[in-house]
């Protein structure tokens, strides 16, 4: 079979719902309030029929069943996929759905509800709701128990084009005036946790929640996901691959001659004009393209294609960048953040709970990906032999704590551990701005004031870790005092936190407006530069690279402070310096920590 397969769609009305879905094709009579329409599914729920050829009237579950050669794969088990265009009409429902797991052990069915959403259209300032503040069932149950659920709900700003994976155990719910294209397992296992106390029009009672059934796969905490797209050519962007399915954005400018896949694929119009085999797709078109089968596409427009993922695993490595506020787990492939997973630290909750939360992101791509090994960036002082924090000032309490020792037992890979700023300057020195040069040094101002050196590719701890701490040496030793470091430090004078308690000093809103002020900002040079220019007296390195939050305001300074610098080191020097931004910003720390071992 290698001819395109055209369903007839089915139509669902939901409370909900609206009547955009006409806008884009499909049929949508009287005042009927449609919330859904399916266009690829073989569920009980909803089946969708061929709608043409010599194939006409069979169901997608006969197609399945009878004809394995369209699909390319196994057909002995359920048609994994479910697509549906959504018109949010007004809010839904805010719901989480089950893993495969949760799905068999709870519901009896095949499937748990990975889903995504490709947005179709949206009001101007639309958000949706994404997550949750909560750090446990407990939480939840008081939550709900005081009313205040609501208020532990996450909102993200969402446009036209944007794309979120919503993998199953996150709490979320599209908002009023939202139209997506859903693409997701094949389930329609769906818990509510508020519903904004909307009627049954049937019965005329509220509709039920699944608060029980909810508890029981909610993700605690919520871990927020990132996955950057990768753009396969010159029209072709992948948004995500999963082992439950990818999707592509396709963007059509002329004729392109599609590949032939091994497994089926779908392919959805979302604007413009296209043409398939010489054949017009009018906007909301789904159409299913046989494994094994060539096709021309052409025209101008948009096209949203996906399918089951082929299963590739390639060795790649953890990064772990552990924050006071923040811990961030990535899977990397050398310079590259494949995807990451997310959540806030909880200092005070000590540190059994975030290495249980750690673990769980790790549990989460071991099952996707062949992991190698597992590096952990974390504020010190610290312990790198031993794998231990010390008594970091960013996680008070943490005094003695093992990292290692943890992860490396539960996952049986190496795991190592490294001061934050030095899986920085490891990550620029490999991957980012530093990798041309045999010398680097990086130094990180933020909040506080880090640097790491890097020689020959290898970072340079000293004999107790503690090369290419900067930030405490002496700046002015007159300068204010510091509760842990020296007084007139340079982490004292010209970090993050210096320069905030400046402008709070100074009544000024931001450290950027603080940095507007000319005095201010010659301040702030003078006590930068000078640390830079004891740094190149030193170790007289190939280069100095700089990040951290406080480079955000580079374009105020940043000129000024390569003049400074130059004024302060021999005049011979002056024509061999090369300071320069970090390029891989706020991913340093977990790409090199990625690097570690």
């Amino acid at each position: 079979m290698q001819e395109p397969i055209f369903f007839e769609p089915v139509v669902k009305e939901r409370i909900w719902g609206g009547q955009k879905l006409r806008q884009y094709g499909f049929p949508v009579s009287g005042e009927r309030r449609i919330g859904e329409v399916w266009t690829i599914a073989s569920h009980p729920n909803g089946m969708t029929t061929v709608q043409s050829g010599t194939l006409t009237g069979l169901t997608l579950k006969e197609l399945w069943s009878n004809h394995p050669e369209i699909f390319g794969m196994e057909t002995d088990s359920d048609f994994p996929l479910l697509l549906k265009w959504i018109d949010a009409s007004t809010d839904l429902s805010v719901q989480v759905h089950p893993t495969d797991a949760d799905a068999r052990r709870y519901e009896d069915q095949p499937f748990g509800k990975n889903e995504c959403w490709y947005i179709i259209d949206c009001p101007e300032n639309a958000t949706l709701i994404y997550g949750h503040s909560l750090s446990s069932p407990s939480e939840l149950d008081t939550a709900v128990d005081q009313g205040t659920l609501v208020q532990s709900l996450k909102h993200i700003p969402v446009s036209k084009g944007d794309f979120f994976y919503v993998p199953a155990g996150t709490v979320h719910a599209l908002t009023k005036g939202c139209v997506v294209l859903e693409i997701q397992q094949s389930s329609d296992t769906t818990y509510r946790l508020y519903d904004y106390d909307r009627l049954d029009p049937v019965t005329g009672m509220k509709r039920s929640l699944h608060l029980e059934q909810a508890r029981r796969v909610i993700r605690f905490p919520h871990f927020h996901y990132a996955e950057p797209p990768v753009f396969l050519s010159s029209f072709r962007k992948r948004l995500t691959q999963t082992p439950d399915f990818f999707v592509e954005e396709w963007t059509i400018r002329q004729t392109h001659t599609l590949e032939s896949s091994p497994l089926f694929q779908i392919i959805t119009v979302i604007e413009g004009t296209i043409e398939l085999n010489g054949v017009k797709l009018s906007v909301g078109t789904t159409v299913l393209l046989p494994a094994n089968s060539e096709h021309t596409v052409s025209g101008t427009g948009l096209l949203i294609v996906t399918g089951p993922s082929l299963k590739i695993m390639r060795p790649l490595r953890i990064g772990i960048d552990l924050g006071g506020t923040q811990t961030r787990v990535a899977v990397v492939d050398q310079n590259t953040i494949i995807k990451q997973l997310s959540f806030p630290t909880r200092p005070a909750a000590g540190p059994a709970q975030t290495i249980s939360h750690i673990k769980q992101a790790i549990q989460l791509f071991s099952d996707e990906f062949q992991l190698t090994t597992i590096g952990i960036a974390a504020p010190g002082p610290l312990d790198a032999k031993t794998g231990h924090l010390l008594s970091p000032p960013n996680l008070p309490g943490w005094d003695d704590v093992d990292l290692v020792t943890p992860l490396s037992s539960t996952f049986d890979i190496p795991v190592s551990l490294e001061n934050d700023a030095n899986a920085a300057a490891l990550g620029e020195a490999l991957f980012g701005a530093g990798q041309s040069y045999s010398s680097v040094y990086y130094v990180t101002v933020s909040t506080g004031i880090g640097g790491g050196y890097v020689y020959e590719k290898k970072l340079i701890r000293g004999a107790h870790g503690y090369a290419g701490e900067i930030g405490n040496t002496i700046i002015d030793s007159s300068g204010p005092a510091h509760p842990v470091l020296n007084a007139g430090s340079l982490e004292g004078l010209a970090s993050g936190t210096a320069l905030q308690s400046r402008a709070l000093e100074k009544q000024t809103s931001s450290i950027e407006r603080l940095l507007e002020d000319p005095q201010e900002r010659t301040r702030f040079i003078n006590h930068l530069a000078t640390g830079l220019a004891n740094i190149i007296h030193t170790i007289d390195p190939d280069v100095i690279v700089i990040g951290g939050g406080v480079t955000g305001s580079a374009g105020l300074y940043w000129e000024e402070l390569l003049e400074a610098v130059s004024g302060l080191v021999y005049p011979s020097l002056r024509s061999s310096i090369d300071i320069r931004l970090s390029t891989l910003k706020g991913h340093a720390g977990v790409i090199g920590a990625a690097s570690l071992g």
